[in-house]
């Protein structure tokens, strides 16, 4: 009699404790007491379902039929948060429901916290974000400095650390607060069939803030992240698409594809820089459109002493960029983000970018640009097809913190400023002497089976070159301008046969 009293008030035991489903790997949060209903807040039930799915060895944390209001939410290992097609999980319009939370590892600016996160994981593995659910930020809810996510009332959605094994899947992330999705030193990643809906803005015929004050809303942020696979996504956001970031001297980011996707934004496209502390390379990017975006549509650049190397851009279709199509660049910001971190000499080498068309690109021109004494190396440009506005055509300024470019025509810059020590963009020179290609502090530059032409009347060379060691061009096409009688300006470029002597 006694056995069969202990076996009663054990399942007794396990039928109260909050396991009100049987162990089938699926826990459902109206099991626990979500409301589902967009009013009630649901952060106490999902976290509950979070933390018991854990507990038991990992599972699934299924939302459905309804929208889930909550506030933070900490993603733990094994656990996968599904959201069914036609679910929400909205975020709290309330900032004091995302906690500032301590951390073992340095933030942005250095500091052992985070704060304003929508969905939180550290050193977690094995986690997981799917369905064809939403995710909403309430970004729309919320102010703050632009420049500066941490502490300013704006929750990103997605801050992941250190975590490994990270799958994150055909959700729509919507309406962020701030930078949408954050990777900081996560191994092993999959993000793949996203949507990232998140411009304020949308209108890219109009100054940058014409209709809403500016949130930082990238739309994908990689920071020191190692074997990554970004594909099929679609992003448009208010800040830059899909960008690379190193914050410390002695982490990278490395062994990363990013295929199949699409990207608008009112920064740039895909981007490699500009917080570059540590190492980028071997990186792949293939296969993308960049479209309506008002910086640049690729850029790669390291400032804060990063080196980068051996990374492949091939297969870019670009349209409607307000800026440039194409910006490299290597300075010397020197910025830190590590307490008593000191920066090391960039280097960007081994870069390699072709089978690039674009058509409706600003007047600014591209760039390929070192500063004396470092020089950018080894660096090939290979069926490139672009089509410019043209130097006469007005530039359209970016209205942020920032210094405005000059926009008046023609305003070309034929004495170009080093700036050696300036946040890099693909405008920080303003209109430059060339407005195909403009190359400068390199060595071994290749261009190879280039096309270029503009739209309006145009008053610069193609391409001037200056302080180039060997650089070759091979089977240019370039529209001339009736105003220059040079197609090409070579200054101080030496070991290259093949091209006439340099002033």
């Amino acid at each position: 009699m006694n056995n069969l009293i202990n076996i009663f008030f054990l399942f007794l035991t396990l039928t109260t404790s909050g396991f009100s489903q049987k162990p089938t790997g699926v826990w459902d949060a109206f099991a626990f007491g979500a409301k589902g209903d967009g009013k009630t807040m649901d952060t106490k039930t999902i976290q509950t379902a979070i933390d018991q799915c854990h507990a038991a060895g990992g599972g699934k944390v299924y939302l459905h039929n309804g929208t889930f209001l909550s506030g933070t939410i900490y993603l733990k290992s094994n656990v996968t948060l599904y959201l069914e097609a036609g679910a929400t999980l909205l975020g709290s319009a309330n900032v004091a429901d995302y906690p500032i939370t301590p951390s073992k590892y340095p933030t942005y600016g250095g500091d052992l916290v985070t704060d304003k996160m929508f969905i939180y994981a550290e050193e977690a593995h094995n986690i997981s974000i799917a369905g064809r659910g939403t995710i909403d930020g309430r970004g729309d809810d919320f102010n703050g400095p632009y420049l500066s996510p941490s502490f300013s009332g704006r929750p990103r959605i997605l801050h992941f650390r250190n975590c490994e094994n990270v799958q994150v899947r055909d959700v729509t992330l919507r309406n962020s607060g701030s930078w949408v999705q954050f990777y900081q030193s996560c191994r092993n990643m999959v993000i793949d069939g996203i949507t990232v809906d998140s411009r304020e803005n949308k209108d890219i015929e109009k100054s940058r803030h014409a209709d809403a004050k500016g949130r930082n809303t990238d739309g994908m942020d990689l920071v020191d992240c190692q074997v990554v696979r970004v594909s099929n996504c679609f992003i448009t956001s208010g800040d830059d698409g899909i960008c690379l970031k190193s914050l410390s001297p002695n982490e990278s980011c490395r062994d990363i594809t990013i295929t199949n996707c699409i990207v608008s934004t009112n920064a740039s496209g895909i981007k490699i820089g500009t917080e570059t502390s540590g190492a980028f390379e071997d990186i792949t990017v293939q296969n993308c459109t960049v479209f309506d975006t008002r910086v640049d549509a690729i850029s790669i650049m390291t400032v804060d002493g990063a080196r980068i190397e051996r990374i492949n851009i091939s297969n870019i279709s670009v349209r409607n960029v307000k800026g440039t199509a194409i910006f490299l660049r290597l300075g010397a910001r020197n910025r830190t983000y590590r307490k008593n971190a000191k920066a090391a000499t960039g280097i960007l080498k081994d870069i390699l970018i072709e089978n690039v068309q674009g058509t409706r690109i600003g007047g600014y021109g591209c760039s390929i640009t070192g500063i004396p004494g470092f020089l950018v190396e080894n660096i090939t440009l290979k069926q490139i097809r672009l089509r410019f506005d043209g130097s006469n055509k007005p530039l359209l300024s970016d209205d942020d913190t920032r210094k405005p470019v000059p926009i008046a025509p023609p305003a070309v810059n034929h004495t170009v400023p080093e700036k050696i020590d300036a946040y890099p963009r693909g405008e920080m020179f303003g209109r430059l002497p060339a407005y195909g290609f403009y190359i400068r502090h390199g060595k071994n530059i290749s261009l190879d089976n280039i096309a270029l032409d503009y739209a309006d009347d145009e008053n610069r060379s193609a391409i001037v070159a200056d302080d180039v060691d060997t650089l070759e061009i091979i089977g240019l096409k370039a529209k001339p301008s009736p105003n220059v009688s040079e197609v090409v300006q070579l200054k101080n470029v030496r070991n290259s046969p093949n091209l006439p002597k340099s002033n």
